[in-house]
């Protein structure tokens, strides 16, 4: 019996020694605290020990990339230092330019919501040349706004976008290569410009936002998007420009007022200038609501161009509410005096095509004068339609003033007097 108890309390102390048996107070292991034990998580807990699946990640740009994966690096493909994984704009530097440089045009896919009318690919097109100089240019391709205009096939407008809309294409259909895309002419006031090039595809004079159905089909409406995208892409590569000339040809030239009043804002040190190219007798007599065609209501609302009744409006008007919003911006326009392709949409829209084309031209231009808008119009003769894509941009003359050189005035800032035809044809 004695010796079994002293076999018990040997065990009892063996069991005190080395299998903790017994305890003493303050000796419990604690439970785990648990929260977000991530460090770059907005919602970063420090007393917590284990992770319970909580943790929030800041997106401060709202690009939808988490901060803690933003890439910073140059974003434009124009540049040397472009990284194609930057996800956060960071400065690029951008090769030596000169005259010769930059002929061949970049294409730029944006994909996203950026769709032609039919919904196919919609692209645009960049040339890297002087940083400082960015032409924004706009091309036309006519419109589509009823069952008529709107046929698939036989319609009126510019359906897609492809490689025969690359400025520098010598068959190209629509945009050419020659006048201000002819950078083998040494007399080109653009030789050293950059340029963003801004195909059209969606028959909404780039500023519509909606998918329409006609007789043939839906459309999309599209125009804006994509302008858009084209536009950013220009506030990105060009962030330090000190001149930006908007303009466009057409039905591209109508948007360029609306782009010149944005520029304004978002170049404020910098010197804008619009010229508007083949659009000076374009007119609306409230016949369809393009606000509800091209969905307007929502795409205008982006520039501060106020007061505007597009359904019921002058080319005038368009150039007076844009230099409203900044006196600074200078105006110019082109046109022919009997071009039969205005006079062709005009009477599409159901406009009075009895009146004489040059005296609308002329009403419009007087309608500024009278609002004390500083303005340099040229009135060819003829019934030629636009001047920037074409070579007599370089051969035209009128009344004994040359079109380069008035252009060329206007684009190294200043405001030309306006040239008229006396005898228009």
């Amino acid at each position: 019996m004695h010796r079994r108890r002293t076999y018990i309390a040997l065990a009892l102390v063996s069991c005190m020694l080395f299998s903790g048996c017994v305890s003493e107070p303050g000796d419990e292991t604690p439970a785990d605290v648990r929260g977000c034990i991530d460090e770059s998580a907005s919602n970063y807990d420090i007393t917590a020990t284990a992770d319970d699946g909580s943790c929030e990640y800041p997106d401060s740009d709202g690009d939808g990339v988490f901060d803690m994966d933003e890439i910073v690096g140059c974003m434009s493909a124009e540049a040397t230092n472009y990284d194609p994984a930057a996800t956060d704009e960071a400065p690029c530097v951008f090769p030596p330019w000169e005259s010769s440089y930059g002929v061949n045009w970049v294409r730029h896919d944006p994909g996203g919501d950026c769709q032609c009318s039919d919904g196919s690919n919609y692209s645009f097109w960049t040339r890297h040349a002087d940083p400082a100089r960015v032409v924004l240019y706009f091309q036309g391709g006519g419109g589509c706004w009823n069952d008529y205009s709107c046929q698939f096939e036989g319609g009126t407008y510019k359906t897609t976008v492809g490689d025969w809309d690359n400025p520098s294409t010598a068959s190209s259909v629509y945009s050419n290569n020659g006048g201000i895309f002819n950078f083998n002419n040494e007399d080109n006031p653009f030789a050293d410009w950059s340029f963003v090039f801004v195909p059209y595809c969606t028959g909404d004079i780039h500023i519509g936002a909606t998918v329409t159905e006609y007789e043939d089909g839906p459309v999309s409406h599209n125009g804006h998007v994509n302008s858009q995208a084209a536009y950013a892409h220009m506030l990105e590569t060009y962030p330090l420009a000190t001149q930006i000339f908007v303009t466009g040809s057409s039905a591209g030239s109508p948007p360029s007022p609306f782009y010149g009043a944005l520029a304004s804002d978002d170049y404020p040190e910098a010197s804008i200038a619009v010229f508007n190219d083949g659009s000076g007798g374009l007119f609306s007599n409230n016949t369809y609501d393009f606000y509800e065609i091209w969905g307007l209501n929502s795409s205008l609302a982006d520039f501060p161009v106020d007061g505007l009744n597009f359904n019921e409006m002058t080319s005038a008007d368009l150039v007076l509410r844009a230099w409203a919003h900044d006196n600074d911006i200078r105006f110019a326009r082109f046109d022919d005096s009997y071009d039969n392709t205005m006079r062709y949409f005009n009477a599409l829209l159901e406009n009075d095509v009895t009146l004489d084309y040059k005296s609308v031209i002329i009403a419009a231009d007087n309608q500024i004068e009278e609002a004390g808008m500083p303005y340099s119009g040229y009135l060819s003769p003829g019934q030629a339609h636009t001047i920037l894509t074409s070579e007599r941009f370089y051969t035209l003359e009128v009344e004994g003033q040359s079109f380069l050189e008035w252009f060329t005035s206007f684009v190294e800032g200043g405001q030309p007097e306006s040239v008229y035809c006396v005898q228009c044809g």
